[in-house]
């Protein structure tokens, strides 16, 4: 399958014209009308189509549960000589790991490749980068993709889903279809330190992020 053009890190358009958004992972944005990209944005798309030429430009489609995204991209993992391009990017640091049921078959290949890259603070991870950021100091507008960590300061069960309170400022929400994915019910997470990542909604006016599997909440040290 040719490549038309390399969007950013984590979406592309292939030679037929249709949009591809990779599974499983999420880069950084590229600035769109005057704003400034994000850190790592650029890097992303770059080594994405550094990969792609340095396998002929030819890439295999692997598909999940969903076919499509809500904006009608098509949904895949990606490879090129047998290289899985969205585990690259993860190892690299330049991508991380978003998980969003039922498109789960690669969660543990890619969690335990963010896992290392954390470890050697490579890229995204490295100790001064901007987009790890304590939840206390989020910004909290709808649409944004946020890296945090804080301590759990409430946590509360109900038959819709996990309610809870990081750093007492930004609010999470676990729904009870998703919690089945996680080995112990996060509501006892209380009081631990906790690293979660995803895109903000808001819910009744008040902004909340979504988490819909274990490698969205980790522990943080």
């Amino acid at each position: 399958m040719g490549v038309h053009r390399v969007i950013d890190g984590d979406t592309l358009v292939l030679a037929d014209g249709r949009h591809v958004r990779f599974i499983g992972i999420d880069a950084m944005e590229l600035g769109h009308d005057g704003s400034a990209d994000q850190p790592y944005a650029a890097a992303a798309r770059d080594r994405l189509k550094q990969l792609i030429e340095d396998h002929g430009g030819k890439l295999r489609l692997e598909t999940d549960s969903e076919a499509y995204d809500e904006h009608g991209r098509m949904l895949a993992y990606l490879f090129a000589g047998g290289e899985d391009l969205g585990l690259t990017l993860i190892r690299e640091g330049l991508a991380v790991v978003v998980a969003v049921p039922p498109d789960l078959a690669q969660l543990g290949c890619y969690a335990e490749a963010e896992a290392r890259a954390r470890a050697s603070h490579l890229g995204i991870w490295s100790k001064d980068s901007p987009l790890v950021t304590a939840a206390a100091d989020a910004p909290l507008g709808a649409g944004t993709f946020l890296i945090v960590h804080g301590r759990i300061t409430r946590a509360s069960h109900t038959r819709a889903g996990d309610h809870l309170l990081l750093d007492g400022h930004l609010p999470l929400w676990i729904p009870a279809a998703d919690l089945s994915w996680f080995g112990s019910d996060p509501a006892g997470w209380q009081g631990r330190q906790g690293l979660v990542r995803g895109w903000l909604r808001v819910y009744r006016g008040t902004p909340e992020l979504d988490v819909h599997a274990p490698a969205a909440l980790l522990a943080w040290p």
